[in-house]
């Protein structure tokens, strides 16, 4: 959840995100910092080299949300669901993730163990959740969850934890699962 490690000609090399700067104890400068500040205000994630514990430079990562999700959200919500995301991107991204989308909450910073925790929690407010998940880290959150539907592109992991798989990889396909319920249930 925070990056990855391996060596580079010998030399021991990062990227990840921010924590992985504190770890090295890698300081940087207001100015750099402000730059850092004002891509995540954007919606990206930034992400660090880090070579022999110096710093080589950062890459901004641009979330593209695709059309197809701000369907299903709008979709979502005409039915009276309520929409929330928990991610491992920081506050700032997921801020504006949630924002663009018009979700109703999120979770962010969170790592992946974490995930079943915040179903939880939702759960002890007597909410029902329904878990959307494709990874490997999902599966405790879609087993967790009252209803887990896994991307079928997704891994074998996620796709045994779910209770639904959705065979396109298409968003929208989820407010199709809830109305298909309501009607068999009629």
């Amino acid at each position: 959840g925070k990056g990855a490690k391996g060596k580079i000609e010998d030399k021991d090399s990062y990227i990840g995100n921010e924590d992985f700067l504190k770890e090295n104890n890698i300081t940087i400068s207001e100015e750099y910092r402000n730059k850092m500040d004002k891509l995540s205000k954007e919606g990206k994630t930034v992400i660090h080299v880090i070579s022999e514990k110096k710093l080589l430079g950062s890459i901004a990562l641009a979330d593209v949300i695709r059309e197809e999700s701000r369907e299903a959200i709008k979709m979502l919500k005409n039915l009276g669901i309520k929409t929330g995301m928990i991610t491992g991107d920081s506050e700032d991204v997921a801020a504006w993730v949630a924002k663009e989308l018009g979700l109703n909450e999120y979770f962010a910073k969170i790592m992946p163990d974490q995930k079943a925790e915040k179903i939880k929690l939702l759960q002890s407010k007597g909410q029902k959740v329904a878990m959307v998940g494709d990874g490997i880290n999902d599966a405790p959150a879609l087993t967790q969850a009252d209803l887990g539907i896994a991307i079928g592109a997704g891994t074998n992991v996620a796709i045994e934890s779910a209770g639904i798989i959705l065979v396109k990889n298409d968003p929208r396909d989820i407010p199709k699962i809830f109305r298909l319920s309501e009607l068999t249930y009629r």
